[in-house]
């Protein structure tokens, strides 16, 4: 697998961010000092070197493959004159290249708002500072965050996306996935299937369908897109990733997800599942479920106070069958992605972690809340429950009587209620 970048020794990066502001960037060749302009790096770099002044990157990245060095030019050809905002730059890297002449410029300064990174960057120089598109620091990023990512992008995916505007800048992972048997979901099974019916959703915006390759295996190919993903994705503009689906060669399906914490994204079009179908997501899951299921069913007669104490016996039994089928499809889909590892689609099965922690879990009473002051929509029952919690280990808290929040929903007209919220405070 070819790589992009090595590691090499950092160079001392022990500075503040006045230090930083304050520091010049220049060249150097044969051990005389030569002043650069930013015009000299927008003509042509062979090379860039970047050490991150902060506690998130601990080592330094160097880039030589003229692909990803002709993105990242691209990027800083579009920079105009301008100096950072003083009161809101965080995050800060310390960039050098290697400029098409041979000569070196040292450790220009680049700052950029790590809360907001579709935001400008800034990178000083000795004819002062430039406003960079926020690409470059989230690409400079994704090069931190995948160092093992490949630079070998098919060519036929590239030219595929670029139809739509999107360009790959890394392979970041090559899979064998087996598609569902079936766009259904049964209650309490791993929702994986949520994430293919979702997804192929946003597949079919672009003429393309996953139905006929159900039950099949697929090569999945995981991208990191150059591009931010739309307006409506704001915060999380700078996550975008590019999932090609390939069945025996053949390019059966793509979509932009958005990688963890919640990877559901929107089609190559740009488009959320709610404009492309026309259905909100309750409305969507509905598709999803057999009412005729027989555990459904059991579920569906369930009053709302008898699905929190079954959630809670549940709980304490360590039956996650029974724990996850009383939640929401939402909750579960967010379960898919919650602190999952970027170079895979979702999570591999439900971390049960919290389950094994827990020996019992006791309902002493459940009392339901008035909604008014809440925000939510109507139908969303709130109750105040007393549960007396056993734990092994006190990581979240401790053993004994105390008092949990809980949110419900009805998830369908035929399905039962479902714990759509649990929490310390109301």
């Amino acid at each position: 697998m070819a790589k992009c970048f090595r590691g090499r020794p950092m160079i001392v990066l022990i500075c503040v961010l006045g230090l930083l502001l304050s520091a010049g960037c220049g060249t150097e060749r044969s051990g005389e000092r030569f002043e650069v302009r930013f015009s000299d790096v927008t003509a042509g770099i062979a090379g860039l070197e970047c050490g991150a002044v902060n506690e998130i990157y601990q080592k330094s990245l160097y880039v030589r493959e003229p692909r990803v060095l002709s993105i990242l030019q691209e990027q800083l050809a579009q920079a105009e004159p301008g100096e950072p905002p003083v009161d809101r730059p965080r995050g800060s890297f310390l960039v050098a290249f290697e400029l098409a002449d041979g000569r070196k410029a040292e450790q220009c300064p680049y700052v950029y708002n790590d809360l907001a990174r579709e935001e400008p960057g800034y990178i000083q120089f000795p004819d002062g500072w430039y406003e960079v598109p926020g690409e470059f620091h989230s690409l400079l990023e994704a090069l931190f965050d995948y160092p093992d990512a490949s630079v070998d992008v098919d060519p036929a995916a590239a030219r595929f996306l670029s139809e739509y505007g999107w360009t790959p800048f890394l392979r970041i992972n090559t899979l064998i996935v087996d598609l569902p048997l079936a766009f259904v979901h049964q209650p309490g099974e791993y929702p994986e299937v949520l994430y293919w019916a979702y997804n192929n959703e946003l597949n079919r915006d672009i003429g393309l369908d996953l139905t006929p390759y159900l039950g099949r295996a697929v090569e999945v190919n995981l991208y990191k897109v150059v591009e931010f993903l739309p307006e409506f994705m704001r915060p999380r503009r700078e996550a975008g990733r590019a999932v090609v689906v390939r069945h025996q060669g053949e390019i059966v399906g793509a979509w932009l997800d958005a990688g963890r914490h919640y990877a559901f994204a929107c089609s190559l079009t740009g488009r959320p599942m709610e404009e492309v179908t026309g259905r909100t997501w309750e409305e969507w899951i509905a598709g999803l479920i057999d009412p005729a299921d027989p555990f459904e069913r059991e579920l569906a007669a369930l009053t709302p106070e008898e699905v929190i104490e079954a959630w809670f016996d549940a709980l304490g039994r360590g039956d996650g069958r029974m724990y996850y089928a009383l939640e929401t499809r939402r909750n579960q889909a967010q379960r898919l992605f919650s602190n999952m590892d970027n170079h895979f689609l979702y999570n591999p099965g439900w971390d049960n972690e919290y389950l094994r922690n827990v020996t019992s879990a006791g309902v002493l009473n459940i009392q339901p809340l008035e909604r008014s002051g809440f925000s939510d929509s109507p139908g969303t029952l709130h109750y105040g429950v007393n549960v007396d919690l056993q734990v092994k280990e006190p990581v979240t808290h401790g053993s004994g009587p105390q008092t949990r929040f809980v949110t419900l929903v009805r998830e369908t007209p035929e399905t039962s209620w479902r714990i759509d919220g649990c929490g310390t405070g109301p």
